[in-house]
């Protein structure tokens, strides 16, 4: 068997009001919007890196530190998720979110 691997972690900033709910199975959820925006090597030429990408947190128990303008730290994996409209979008599935300082 090959083995298979799917970790992201991404540093950011939130960039609106996290969403929290739960689920009729008593799960907690948290979605939010994370951007990113740093300076990457490439071809031994600097380049801006930017990107916005949809996180979600389930089962976490106390994640109310997540807040609009917090800056976190964010490890999960990613999944592919279809919107209302048809459209794929990468979701950033959380298992670990750390506040950074400011």
């Amino acid at each position: 068997m090959i083995p298979t691997n799917n970790r992201l972690v991404l540093s950011g900033i939130v960039k609106k009001t996290p969403i929290r709910k739960i689920s009729p199975n008593g799960i907690s959820h948290c979605q939010f919007y994370l951007e990113h925006v740093s300076e990457q090597i490439e071809a031994e030429l600097t380049r801006q890196a930017w990107c916005i990408m949809p996180v979600i947190a389930s089962g976490q128990q106390e994640l109310s530190y997540v807040k609009k303008g917090s800056r976190v730290l964010v490890g999960g994996f990613i999944s592919t998720h279809t919107k209302r409209n048809q459209t794929s979008q990468l979701v950033l599935h959380a298992d670990q979110i750390k506040l950074l300082g400011e």
